[in-house]
């Protein structure tokens, strides 16, 4: 790993591995081994969007918008110290790799898919999260369709699933670049 990080940069090296759980051992040992990183998020990760996302980007946007398989790399970490819904949160500035000279964003995400076995958050766990904002907007809501959109407009519920991008599953290399 060493060698082709020299050699073609880590922007153009991935490991490629046949499950989740796999992708996300060689993510924590690549992190801690190669890169020396001892923070959950560090400047200079690199990260991969896990679902589809239309919130974060300007409208104007060349990406358009934020597509499950998209390269991000993290220039700074803002916020990490968030809880909301049960989960856990950044905010954080990024650059898209695949897109040269598109400016800088800023995005909230959702911390807990950094280390999960799965692709995603679950059905489950989002609906989970959904519900709980419901609640926390049913007093604030004069009606239930008032309170869907305020639900719908919260920032932490329309935050990016990311993972780290250093090791991927055959699966999701399959609609990259990989």
């Amino acid at each position: 790993i060493r060698y082709a990080y020299d050699k073609y940069g880590v922007e153009n090296t991935c490991v490629i591995t046949r499950s989740n759980k796999s992708a996300t051992m060689y993510n924590k040992f690549i992190r801690q081994q190669i890169h020396f990183r001892e923070d959950e998020i560090e400047a200079g990760d690199f990260l991969m969007v896990v679902k589809n996302n239309y919130d974060w980007l300007p409208l104007d946007s060349k990406a358009g918008f934020l597509a499950n398989g998209e390269y991000l790399e993290v220039m700074r970490v803002n916020d990490t110290d968030q809880e909301m819904y049960g989960r856990r949160f950044a905010d954080l500035t990024f650059r898209l790799v695949d897109y040269p000279g598109h400016p800088l964003f800023e995005a909230k995400v959702v911390l807990d898919t950094l280390h999960s076995n799965s692709p995603a958050l679950t059905q489950e766990e989002y609906r989970e999260m959904q519900d709980a904002a419901m609640l926390r907007y049913l007093e604030e809501a004069e009606n239930r369709e008032e309170q869907m959109l305020l639900a719908n407009a919260d920032e932490h519920l329309r935050a990016l699933q990311v993972k780290y991008a250093y090791a991927l599953t055959c699966h999701k290399s399959q609609g990259g670049q990989w």
